[in-house]
């Protein structure tokens, strides 16, 4: 067999077999390397892969629960109901197989088909508020919110007058930051107004959303207990309106 230099990407091997058949093969030396694994545990790698899927027609939302005995434990998928649950499985281990390399179990994909008119979910998963806090510099303040979704931090911030107003909108506008890459890629949500009202001796924070889709557009609300300062408070009626459908709780 010979080897013959044909430029600075391939070259050509050849041998000749005792019945004078020539087999010629050309070998591209600079064919990309095998893909790199990819690390499901790494937010941002796991979020790539929940957008391909994201992407399949008719398929309205997807969550991974990454593993270490194998990559995927979980894959949670939202779907129209007109595309069947089992031909959603099998896009998924297409597009996980690939474009990533990754296999998977047909058991640990769970498909969830909403009807129509249920609308969609603003939020994938139901993150948990791990501080709230208010720096004030002169004339103005910045409200941060951090949220925790498992085992990753979703940190948002807002700037506002050093007003009663202005702070209660910035740490509601911190929250609403926090939460973007939490929010259903379909929808889109705005801050309508927040309220601190007493009710029976108690003290409640209530916020109004304005959440759209392409098929609707609702107003929801929120409410929850001030038990200290309202900042907490604010940040928790947020959640409270955003954890239902956009059907839900419209006002």
């Amino acid at each position: 067999m010979s080897i013959v230099d044909s430029g600075p990407s391939t070259s050509t091997a050849s041998t000749r077999q005792d019945d004078g058949v020539d087999l010629t093969a050309e070998i591209h030396l600079d064919a990309p390397p095998p893909k790199v694994r990819v690390d499901l545990h790494d937010p941002s790698q796991r979020a790539a892969v929940e957008a391909a899927i994201t992407s399949v027609p008719g398929v309205l939302g997807a969550r991974l629960v990454a593993g270490f005995e194998r990559q995927v434990d979980e894959l949670h998928v939202l779907t129209v109901v007109d595309r069947s649950a089992k031909q959603t499985v099998r896009d998924a281990q297409t597009v996980l197989m690939a474009r990533f390399g990754i296999p998977t179990d047909h058991r640990v994909v769970s498909v969830v088909q909403l009807e129509e008119g249920r609308g969609l979910p603003p939020l994938m998963t139901r993150p948990a508020i791990e501080e709230v806090g208010v720096v004030r510099a002169g004339t103005t303040v910045e409200a941060g919110v951090l949220l925790r979704d498992g085992d990753t931090a979703h940190r948002g911030t807002a700037t506002g007058a050093a007003t009663p107003t202005g702070r209660h909108r910035s740490v509601a506008h911190a929250t609403l930051a926090a939460l973007r890459p939490l929010l259903n890629e379909h929808v889109q949500v705005e801050l309508e107004g927040i309220d601190l009202v007493a009710v029976a001796g108690h003290r409640l924070a209530i916020v109004v959303l304005q959440v759209r889709s392409a098929r609707t557009e609702v107003v929801l609300s929120g409410t929850a207990m001030v038990h200290d300062i309202a900042d907490d408070a604010i940040a928790r009626s947020i959640l409270d309106a955003l954890n239902r459908t956009l059907t839900e709780g419209a006002s």
